[in-house]
Order: structure tokens, then sequence, then C-alpha cells
């Protein structure tokens, strides 16, 4: 097993297995991403195929080198089809980590179906187990019966006092989701041009939905994306005062249509309590995934960790 920076084969691959490789590990995504600092690409090769994927956002902080997630990408790192498969993943770990360059900090989340960290921790890596919620594309036919009563409610009240516009632009978002983080004593934490690049990624289809009253006025946003395998709930904002139920109405359609195209519905899950309750409430999957981070030194690991700087971005 060797790996190698080759950004020609890292595309090669991502277009030869174009319906498997997941939406963040496309060269066009990353490169939509990456405001700050730049991407560079790693493939491993076996008996002279390329076997597995490394991407790795690279950028300066506070002075630093670090390997960061890029905004608004949920998971990075290792990708290869045979991702269940611990005994490759381990071995092709082991590999990479020998090789990649040395920064001052590292902080990656590793994509879901990743399970064997060990390596990692033989290097010196620490651990978190993050989750998220995925509903099943499989269980169609089950989605319904899984929404909690008092959820199914709130849908129901907004269905009758709202309708959905599919086709919203981003300037119809926009609003939504600064006022959402108005309402928490926060500005955007990400730049406008950021969602402008998203939006217009063709790799990422991405969609932005309304929720209408009869006003034309909108009470909720969201926006997604998604690949051959799963829609991500990627961004979303209400109005101060919105009707009840207007963002499960905006999710609850995305999902069905995502189901409908036998896709997953992956909500890139949150550590905030309500909000974590709130997705859960679908009655999707809790799924884990792992962060790994290390720094140059056990004591900057210790003040990092302490302070909980770097947990994703």
């Amino acid at each position: 097993m060797v790996w190698k920076e080759d950004l020609a084969a890292y595309i090669q691959f991502c277009e030869a297995n174009a319906a498997s490789v997941p939406l963040f590990y496309q060269p066009s995504w990353l490169e939509a991403v990456i405001i700050n600092g730049s991407c560079r690409f790693w493939v491993a090769e076996k008996s002279g195929e390329t076997v597995a994927i490394f991407a790795g956002h690279y950028r300066k902080k506070y002075g630093l080198k670090v390997l960061l997630m890029p905004q608004l990408t949920p998971y990075m790192g290792i990708w290869t089809i045979r991702i269940q498969d611990d005994e490759w993943m381990r071995d092709l770990t082991t590999t990479l980590l020998q090789q990649l360059p040395s920064v001052f900090f590292i902080s990656l989340c590793l994509y879901p179906g990743i399970k064997d960290v060990m390596p990692w921790k033989w290097k010196g890596y620490q651990q978190q187990t993050r989750f998220t919620y995925i509903i099943d594309a499989a269980e169609k036919s089950e989605y319904h019966k899984g929404i909690q009563g008092k959820l199914h409610n709130h849908i129901k009240y907004a269905t009758e006092r709202l309708t959905i516009d599919t086709n919203a632009d981003l300037q119809a978002l926009l609003p939504l989701v600064k006022d959402s983080f108005t309402q928490q004593g926060l500005s955007l934490p990400y730049p406008e041009k950021l969602l402008e690049k998203i939006v217009a990624c063709k790799t990422a289809k991405a969609r932005i939905t309304l929720a209408l009253d009869h006003n034309h006025e909108a009470h909720a946003a969201l926006l997604t994306v998604e690949d051959a395998h799963t829609v991500y709930n990627l961004v979303s904002g209400r109005k101060n005062q919105a009707v009840r139920g207007a963002m499960p109405l905006l999710l609850n359609e995305a999902i069905e249509r995502a189901m409908d195209e036998g896709k997953n519905f992956d909500f890139e899950g949150s550590s905030i309590q309500r909000i974590a309750t709130f997705f859960a409430s679908f009655g999707g999957k809790l799924t884990p995934f792992h962060h790994v981070y290390r720094s140059a030194n056990r004591l900057t690991d210790a003040i990092i960790a302490l302070i909980g700087k770097y947990k994703a971005q």
C-alpha cells in the first residue's frame, strides 16, 4: 500500500466511482467550500490501482499550519469503496499517517462508516464520538410511523397554514438564516460567499425550499445538498414568531423527497440538546462518527480539550 499526492489520480478515482464517493470528498465541493487555505489530495495505490483517497484542507490559523475541516463540511478524511472493512481501513490509515506532512494541529471528522480509529490513537490522536441522525431510504414504509406524535401535530398544523416553494433562491434563504442566528445573539458564522459557492456547485445539487404563508411571506427556509445516496440537511433558518411547525414541514418534505428518490436523509447531527432532540423526533437512526484531533504537543492538546477549540473546523 503506497500513498502519494496526486490530484489527477484523485479526480480520476472520483469520476470512476461517481455513484459511490460522497459529495464532501468530491473536488468540486472542496473547491467551493475552501475559501481560506488550499486542499491537497492523496491517493493510495495497490498493485498499480487506486484503492482509496484522502483530501486535506490546509491553512494557517493564528500563524500556524493546520489541517482542518472546511466550513459546512461534516465529514472528511479517508474514503474507499471498502470503507466497512475494518482491517482494510486499519492498513490504509496506518500507512497514510506515516506519510502526511507535519502540521501544528489536525482536526478531522471521519465518515460515519469508519469504525476503527485505533491507528489514529496509536499516533497520539485524541478521539471524540459524535452523532448524527440518518433516515434510511430502505425504511420508507416505516418513516411516518417513527415520527413522534407532537412533531406530527406540528407538521399538520403548518400544512394547513403554509405552502412549500421548492424553487427558492439564496436571497430568500439568507435573511431567515441570519434571523435565526440573531435570535441566539450570534452573527452568521460563515461568509455569505460560502453559501453562494455551494449553491453554484453543480455537483452539490443544492436545493432551497421555503415555507410561505398566504401573503407569500417566508417563515422558514432549508438548504439541502445531495450525492448519489444521501440528501444532507446543510443550512436552515426561520423568522422570529414563525408559524408553529414551519421548519418540521420543510424537513418532512425533504425527507419524503429523498426517500422517493431512494436516498437516505442525513440531519448532520448537533451536540446541542434541543436540536438533537428535535432531529430525533423524526425517528432517524442515531449514527456515530469519529472526530480525531492532535496538536504538536501534549500541553496544547490539554488546552484545546479544555476550551473546546478546533472541534470541527
